[in-house]
Formats: structure tokens, sequence, C-alpha cells
């Protein structure tokens, strides 16, 4: 799991921890429940749900008004009645931590509670300040998929599109991936390429750039106009996913003067997409792919991943006569070229792979070795 998913689930159980260990001290002092609400985390408040709606019994208010943290604790509760009554107190309450609270309620299966929630957040988000909503996104896409609530998360959507566009842009930016996801998802609906350029993006040297997010990328490419493809599927061609680069590939094969982009896929590492490359080609009666790999392999100005292609391209392609063209490199600097070359060798001339096996053994690299 991602680091930053392993971090909100931690926060988000050390604020349940918290949560419950409150409601089971009789001495509660609502200002430590205050503290735990407004630390936490929109996306840990959800969480918070979840798991307090398991439990059995209730916190009731003590005489007049509850303080704004107990009123947002009875707006998750199993009963009805308080869920309702937390919503009342908890609608005119200026704490950060309401209108997470208040969101939550729009998909209530009670009506009565449904109805408090979305005037409450109505009057909210009429007259609210963008950013607070923008670190919300992530619970309003969860929220979005829901029947009750879906109405009056499209209002709020508007919202942020009309006016508080910069804002999306700036949490898009931002180095909170939920939220960065949600913001460049919204975004797309109205600026596709903009939004995707901006989720290829690699956010910083310690990030692993999310492969969930370059997907729906690339699903928002493919299924843009032949000129924005154009432009955006560059983006994707090199990517380190090779299911990835097939789909890239798949969406530019049906595009009019591909046959650079495929000619080049011919060397792609993955055996899908250099499969996917030359059928394509020999649909547009381009065939030859076998000695573009023998050429390749011939000329000692091809790179390490070219080579690597061209190897696993031969083993798919050629036959016994290639194996000489495979030796040479069964001694690069390259492990992974090593490797490659091994795997061909393999595949043209089992004998010659195993009157080698010496040599493999000794090889310095432990994941050449595993191959014999």
């Amino acid at each position: 799991m991602h680091t930053d998913a392993w971090s909100a689930r931690w926060n988000s159980d050390r604020l349940v921890t918290g949560v419950l260990a409150w409601v089971a001290d009789p001495r509660r002092d609502p200002d430590r429940l205050h503290a735990l609400l407004r630390g936490a985390d929109p996306r840990a408040l959800v969480w918070l749900e979840t798991v307090y709606r398991r439990r059995h019994g209730t916190v009731h208010a003590v005489s007049g008004p509850p303080e704004p943290a107990v009123a947002a604790l009875m707006t998750i509760d199993r009963n009805g009645y308080l869920r309702e009554a937390g919503v009342r107190h908890l609608a005119g309450s200026t704490e950060p931590y309401a209108l997470p609270f208040l969101l939550l309620r729009l998909n209530d299966p009670v009506e009565a509670v449904r109805n408090r929630a979305i005037a409450a957040v109505d009057a909210r988000v009429a007259t609210a300040d963008p950013v607070p909503l923008v670190r919300l996104v992530p619970v309003l896409r969860g929220l979005g998929t829901r029947l009750r609530a879906a109405p009056v998360v499209r209002r709020i959507d508007e919202m942020l599109l009309g006016t508080g566009r910069a804002q999306l842009w700036t949490g898009a930016r931002g180095d909170d991936p939920a939220v960065r996801d949600g913001c460049l998802r919204m975004l797309a609906t109205v600026e596709p390429a903009e939004a995707v350029e901006e989720a290829m993006r690699t956010p910083g040297p310690a990030r692993v750039p999310d492969p969930a997010s370059r997907m729906w990328a690339l699903a928002v490419t493919t299924h843009a106009d032949p000129d924005l493809q154009r432009r955006l599927l560059p983006l994707f061609e090199r990517d380190p996913s090779p299911r990835v680069r097939w789909r890239a590939l798949r969406a530019r094969a049906r595009l009019p003067h591909s046959e650079p982009h495929l000619r080049r896929a011919r060397l792609d590492p993955d055996a899908r997409v250099r499969y996917l490359a030359r059928v394509s080609l020999r649909a547009l009666g381009e065939t030859g792919s076998a000695d573009v790999y023998r050429s390749t392999l011939d000329d000692p100005a091809s790179g390490r991943d070219d080579l690597v292609g061209a190897l696993a391209g031969l083993a798919d392609m050629g036959g016994s006569a290639d194996a000489a063209r495979v030796t040479p490199y069964l001694d690069h600097r390259t492990a992974r070229v090593r490797g490659e070359a091994w795997r061909a060798l393999a595949a043209l001339d089992p004998d010659a792979f195993a009157a080698r096996a010496g040599q493999l053994r000794a090889d310095p690299s432990g994941k050449v070795r595993r191959l014999g």
C-alpha cells in the first residue's frame, strides 16, 4: 500500500481509538473530544462514522444544548432522533469539523435528518470560502456516488468549478494524494488536457506516481478528440507500466499516420505491447519486424532499452540461426540486457542455452542466475 494510504489509515485508527476511549470515560470532558475532532483529517471522520455506528449504546447530551463536539458525535449515532438533534445543534457551529459531519448526513436514510443536513450544507456552501471545501474533495467524491447525496454534491461541484477553480488547481498541485486526485478528476470535466498533464507530472522525487490516477488520465485521453489525443499520448508511451503503454498504443493505432510510433513500439520490453505494434503495422501493410530486431542487435549504437526490446522480439519471431546474434550479449555490462539475452537464447536454441549453463551460474547478478 502507498505510504500516504498507510498514514491516512493510521491517523483514522488513532482518531477512532481516541473517540471510543472518550465515550467509555464516565468523566467525559468535551474539550478532549473537541481536540480530537479538530485535528482529524476529513477522511478520518468518514472512517469514524463507519466504526462508531457498529457499536451499541448512545451518548446523550446533558442538560442544555450540547457542545459542538458532542453534537458532531450525535450526528453519527445509530439513533435517528439523536442524529437529527445533532444536525440541528451543529448547523450553526463554526467549528471546522462541522461541515464534514453535516456532509455525511446528506445520505442519511431518515428523511428528516437528511433534509436538515441539506439545508445546513446549502446555507454554508452559498457563502463558503472554497479553500476549506477543496480539502473536503475526497469526501465529496465518495458522497457523489450515493443516490441521496448526489444532487447536493453536484451543486457543490458546480460552485467549485465556477468560483473556486483556482483553489481546485492549488489542491491539484498539492501534496495530499487524495485531494490531488479528486481535484484533477473534477478539473478534467472542464480542462481535460491541463488536468491530464498535471496528473502525469511526477509530484516529487520521493513520490511514486499513483497507477490508478495514471490509468484514469489515460482513459480521459483516449476518449478525447484526435487532436487532443496526439497532444497527450506521448505522456503515456514511455510509462513504466506495460498496461498503460499497451492502452496508449492501442489508442495511437486508431489515429492516422501512427506508423512511426508503432515502429518504435516494436522494441518495447513488454511482449503484449510488441505484439500489438506488429499486428497494427501488419494491418497497414508493413512487415519485416524480425529484421528490425536483427538490425538493432547488429547496431553498436543501440541503447540498453532498444537492446532489451530487440532481444525479446527476436525470441518471439527468430529461429535457431539467430542464436549467434544473441550470444554476444550474454556478457553485456547491464544485467537486464544479459537476462534478456539468456531468455532469448533459451527460446531460440535450447541446446546452446544448456551448454552455457556454467556461464549462467557464474553471472554476478542474482536476477540473471535465477533464469537457470
